[in-house]
């Protein structure tokens, strides 16, 4: 019994197991054909979504860049389709287009640049930019721009043209515009030869490419003396000479430059000795040594050279330059016209030159930079007007040095108004016992003419030492006036607010003095001391004199003539219309004792006949 019950649960199980198969079966009979119909129609639709995604990128590719021609690539780079503008711009017409690989399109040189962009772009550089020239049918050339735009889910790209011959053109006026005036930047426009900031690059450049150089630092003998006899023209014409002459000299193998006024320098590749600078320092000896023609005047100038080494010497270019200026003030110590090489011992002098700046800077605080003054005239009785104030450093173990020693120092070390309001105020107090009518004329540095603050210092001076402005003059020379005119103007401005007078010095040898008198708030001008030289026995510096004498005249501008040495010139100043004078004929600038006394004598009554 108890089997009959298992065997009849046996076929109950399989009965029931059977019947499940076979519905199973059923039902997937009925369901196969679905499925595979979704999965066909998922598919499609993934299908469609690339595409459609592969049209959005080439439209937006296309949108983003209206106007640029088009010509599809497949990978490799073979045009699949363009439009019209693509083909006009290479002077195909479309099918010729479509015929041909995108090779050959570009001019051969560029042929390089194109693959590169082929190539590179992909997905991971989706845009890439190129330039290249396209050779028309016709022969002619064309700046192509390319733009390489990669299309997602493609393999393939689209390539945008742009026609840029007329930007390329300007670019190219622009590049050859701008290196024009890089050049002339570095030129000197009086000799044409390299200047300062150029020489200095020149030997940067050859120091990077090689070991041994020579810079040759060249002074021309005389020119202060002949620019102030003759006047800046003869100057610019001597100036002009030397660096045609130094052209020639130099030849192919060596750089020649004009650094600033009458300093030129060489630069020249060495084999490591001496012997090649020592021939060519030579020979600009001899070619500037020969008499300079300029206008109608013949004239005789002569060099010195001072003669810096690499690496000997120095392994920049400021270091070289530096160490031949040091030699060259060796050679006009000896008399000039002649070169010498630096030497070791020659660099005592920078520790000398370092330990003058300190000295210098105690100097101005202690009170060693002295007031000297020098004895102004009436041209018409020869009676001391006043005084004009000159710096002297009365050196503890040098003596007394002149301005020239130690003035480019104070500027450099920016003491110049320091030094100033010293002196202003030591005058000040000096000149309080002196005579109400004996005026006081002091010498103001471009810098303190940039100095807005001045007016207000001066005047803090005039109420500690209860002096009257209107006994004081400034006297500028138009060097100063290159900076800021309208800061220069404001500080003369305040200046003469205070009863200050104004003097253009040096009148006569600037370029623009009618300008500046025009413009600027001047009462004096002072003529310069180099038409006096010849007053006498020119008549064109008499003209020259009596027309500025005229035009002070006429402006309503006191005038004082420097430089007056003899009787001569006093007598012909008389006769020109002049009002006052100074020179060595009246005196030298002197310590505040000895001008009392110049003071108390009354001035130079046996001249006053003359």
């Amino acid at each position: 019994m108890m089997l009959d019950v298992a065997v009849l649960a046996g076929v109950a199980v399989l009965s029931a197991a059977a019947a499940f198969g076979l519905t199973g079966w059923w039902w997937r009979s009925r369901l196969q054909p679905v499925q595979n119909d979704a999965r066909a129609s998922r598919h499609a639709l993934d299908s469609a979504r690339r595409v459609l995604a592969r049209h959005q990128a080439l439209y937006q590719i296309i949108t983003e860049d209206a106007g640029w021609p088009v010509v599809g690539l497949d990978a490799s780079g073979h045009p699949l389709q363009a439009s019209d503008g693509a083909a006009d711009r290479l002077g195909l017409d479309p099918a010729e287009l479509l015929s041909e690989r995108a090779a050959n399109w570009v001019h051969p040189d560029d042929l390089g640049s194109l693959r590169a962009t082929l190539c590179a772009c992909g997905p991971d550089r989706p845009a890439v930019d190129a330039l290249c020239r396209a050779q028309q049918r016709d022969g002619r050339l064309v700046w192509i721009e390319l733009r390489r735009r990669h299309v997602p889910d493609d393999g393939g790209s689209v390539t945008l043209l742009r026609d840029v011959s007329q930007q390329k053109l300007h670019e190219d006026h622009l590049t050859d515009a701008v290196a024009r005036l890089e050049r002339l930047a570095l030129r000197d426009p009086l000799t044409g030869l390299l200047n300062r900031p150029g020489f200095l690059a020149a030997v940067d450049r050859m120091l990077a490419g090689q070991q041994f150089l020579a810079v040759l630092f060249i002074d021309l003998d005389g020119f202060k003396a002949l620019n102030d006899a003759h006047g800046h023209a003869i100057g610019d014409g001597v100036l002009r000479e030397a660096g045609t002459r130094l052209g020639r000299v130099v030849g192919h193998d060596a750089t020649a430059a004009r650094l600033s006024g009458d300093e030129f320098a060489i630069l020249l590749p060495s084999d490591g000795t001496d012997v090649e600078a020592a021939d060519l320092a030579r020979n600009v000896l001899r070619a500037l040594a020969e008499p300079v023609r300029v206008t109608s005047m013949t004239l005789d100038v002569g060099a010195t050279i001072g003669i810096s080494v690499s690496p000997r010497d120095g392994h920049a270019a400021s270091a070289l330059l530096r160490a031949a200026d040091i030699a060259l003030a060796y050679g006009k110590s000896s008399g000039g016209g002649c070169y010498r090489f630096y030497e070791a011992r020659m660099g005592e002098a920078l520790d000398a030159e370092t330990e003058l700046k300190t000295e210098l800077r105690a100097a101005i605080a202690t009170g060693e930079i002295e007031p000297f003054y020098q004895p102004l005239v009436r041209m018409a009785d020869t009676a001391v007007a006043g005084f004009e104030v000159l710096a002297r450093w009365v050196h503890p173990r040098k003596g007394i040095l002149s301005p020239d020693k130690f003035l480019p120092l104070v500027e450099e070390l920016g003491l110049s108004t320091e030094m100033f309001i010293a002196q202003l105020e030591r005058v000040c107090i000096t000149a309080s016992a002196w005579p109400a009518h004996v005026r006081l004329s002091l010498n103001l540095s471009p810098h303190e003419l940039q100095n807005e603050a001045l007016p207000e210092t001066v005047q803090a001076v005039l109420a500690r030492t209860a002096f009257d402005g209107s006994r004081l003059e400034v006297e500028i020379t138009e060097n100063a006036l290159i900076h800021d005119s309208k800061v220069a103007r404001g500080v003369l401005d305040g200046l003469r607010a205070m009863g200050l007078t104004v003097s253009l010095d040096d009148f006569g040898t600037g370029y623009s003095s009618l300008y500046h008198l025009r413009e600027l708030p001047f009462d004096k001008v002072k003529i310069d001391k180099s038409f006096m030289r010849a007053l006498d026995t020119d008549a064109e510096s008499a003209r020259y004199v009596g027309a500025i004498i005229g035009l002070c005249h006429a402006l309503g501008l006191e005038m004082t003539a420097e430089g007056i040495e003899d009787a001569s010139t006093l007598r012909r100043l008389r006769e020109l219309g002049c009002t006052y004078g100074q020179g060595y004929l009246f005196g030298r600038a002197v310590p505040a004792a000895e001008a009392s006394r110049v003071l108390a004598s009354n001035g130079w009554p046996a001249l006053a006949a003359e």
